[in-house]
């Protein structure tokens, strides 16, 4: 019985994660994943459309700088745990990360969080904490946890 337990404390230990900051690509690679973000949504018949796929370069890249910025936050749990790999999740397709997407995500999850504090003060923490709770668990998102809170308190 106590080598089971040994064993099971060092196959458990291992799997408990703590709030690590999360690692951003480098920025070349977050380029070499908008052009390939771009060539793909911009040829069409073979042909590669150059305005749209500059202008879509731009956009990739004017996101790199904003998730960037909102890396600011990565040291909180919030942040961390919870919001970017959500949105991390949501807007990598076969380890290419469409950092227009993320950024936009990010900026909504922090707007969530901002909120949700907003209606714990306005509120209280203990009838808004059950709501965030069952929205964390549901969706993940601290966007949809603002939503919800909005949504019942109206």
């Amino acid at each position: 019985m106590k080598k089971y337990l040994v064993l099971l404390s060092l196959f458990l230990l291992p799997n408990i994660t703590y709030a690590e900051q999360p690692q951003l690509k480098s920025k070349e690679e977050y380029k070499s994943d908008s052009q390939q973000i771009c060539v793909k949504n911009w040829t069409k018949r073979g042909e590669l459309d150059r305005r749209m796929y500059n202008h879509c370069l731009e956009g990739q890249m004017d996101g790199y700088d904003k998730v960037k910025n909102l890396h600011q936050y990565a040291d909180q749990d919030f942040y961390s745990n919870t919001a970017y790999p959500y949105c991390l999740k949501n807007w990598t397709k076969r380890e290419v990360v469409d950092t227009r997407m993320l950024a936009h995500c990010l900026e909504k999850e922090v707007e969530g969080i901002k909120d949700v504090m907003y209606y714990r003060k306005q509120y209280g923490d203990e009838a808004v904490n059950k709501i965030v709770g069952r929205a964390l668990s549901r969706y993940g998102s601290w966007n949809m946890a603002a939503y919800s809170v909005k949504k019942a308190i109206d």
